[in-house]
């Protein structure tokens, strides 16, 4: 076999009250005076960013509060959040809130300590300086890059979805407490697991998979699936978000060792230049994506049909499928609680045309992940799949 090598920079603690282990950090990394806050202006409804302000200030840390972030944040959102950083010479980043806040976060602690700006950054000019410490609390159900060395931001200059990696930017901690989700809706958390399935879905058929991503992808879409019918069928029942969370979890452990696909590098392209949910995107994207899969990772497709609890039973035994009626089965239950949900099916749903399309399928060939697809893909292949998902 080939060589195998694992690490892991981020500890995560997942839990109830989880979010109580957020002031030991500031006594661990020594912070002295003050730290940026960069969250989601909608946890002011929940009071979650009170709360996180409350625990640092209580142990004389003081929080200099971001969260000036539009719905379509760009780089211009992170480097407002920079500016004030370094002129409040802040020591420790918190990044509260869902996968576009956590990413301005992270541009502010790689940058911190440095000089170059995030245009600088984006346009791939090298740090010099470590960065800051950095603490994630993800509330959105799915943290699909939590392991990554990695960033994506919409660039403010031409909307294109931009990729940058370097060393350390992975989070020192990442603390993930269930009840901060309770305020999704129960559309948007079900949208948000499908997210996180995509991620999951892509990862373990993608060619840099391996015998440890495959253990924990299986587990994450098991107990991604599980959660997504307690959501459908009772949306109010706070296991659901728990589930999720772990299969979240695990998604990221094994996206991290892989990479996703087709359908993670579309939704972030078309996020980028029109906006539209990343979430929603890919409850429209996977069943394609999954479709695609079978061409080449036909015995994967089939086996997430067992993952998904999708046997064929006569008189009470189970039935044996052949691979193509298995990916069939796994790709008809995903479809099945689509259309429970009663959300856009087709990218025209969003007022897309596709000849604004075009430019996001280069924008996602772009991206360096599309390199471990099953398959090569030019340009022109993942227009194909856009105009599919249209």
């Amino acid at each position: 076999m080939a060589d195998f090598q694992f690490s892991i920079r981020p500890r995560v603690w997942i839990g109830s009250d989880s979010l109580l282990r957020l002031p030991l950090f500031a006594g661990e990394f020594d912070v002295e005076g003050r730290a940026i806050l960069v969250a989601d202006p909608l946890l002011h409804e929940s009071g979650a960013i009170e709360r996180v302000t409350s625990l640092l200030e209580e142990r004389g840390v003081k929080i200099l509060l971001f969260d000036e972030i539009p719905e379509r944040a760009s780089t211009r959102a992170a480097d407002d959040a920079l500016r004030l950083a370094r002129g409040s010479k802040a020591a420790f980043v918190i990044g509260l809130g869902g996968q576009k806040t956590l990413m301005i976060a992270r541009t502010v602690a790689c940058l911190g300590r440095d000089r170059i700006d995030v245009d600088a950054f984006v346009d791939g000019a090298s740090t010099r300086a470590d960065p800051l410490p950095l603490v994630e609390i993800p509330t959105s159900l799915r943290h699909g890059f939590m392991c990554d060395d990695a960033v994506f931001l919409s660039d403010a200059r031409d909307r294109r979805a931009r990729l940058v990696r370097s060393s350390g930017m992975a989070p020192a901690a990442i603390l993930i407490d269930p009840n901060l989700s309770s305020g999704l809706s129960s559309k948007l958390a079900a949208t948000c697991v499908i997210d996180g399935l995509m991620g999951a879905v892509e990862s373990y058929i993608s060619a840099r998979a391996n015998f440890l991503s495959d253990h924990l992808l299986e587990k994450a879409i098991e107990f991604l699936a599980r959660s997504l019918a307690v959501i459908i069928a009772r949306p109010d029942d706070p296991s659901a978000r728990a589930e999720a969370w772990k299969g979240a979890f695990l998604a990221g452990l094994g996206q991290g060792m892989s990479a996703p696909g087709i359908g993670t590098a579309v939704s972030l392209a078309i996020n980028a230049r029109h906006g539209v949910p990343k979430s929603s995107l890919a409850a429209i994207l996977l069943p394609y994506s999954m479709e695609m899969g079978a061409k080449s990772r036909l015995e994967k497709i089939a086996r997430i049909a067992s993952l998904l609890g999708e046997e064929q039973r006569e008189g009470g035994a189970a039935v044996e499928l052949t691979n193509a009626e298995a990916a069939s089965k796994a790709i008809e239950w995903l479809r099945i609680r689509l259309g429970l949900l009663k959300i856009p099916s087709r990218l025209k749903d969003f007022d897309l045309t596709l000849d604004n399309l075009v430019e996001t399928a280069r924008d996602a060939r772009e991206l360096d992940f599309v390199n471990w697809l099953p398959r090569a893909v030019s340009i022109d292949d993942i227009f194909d799949f856009v105009k599919m998902a249209y």
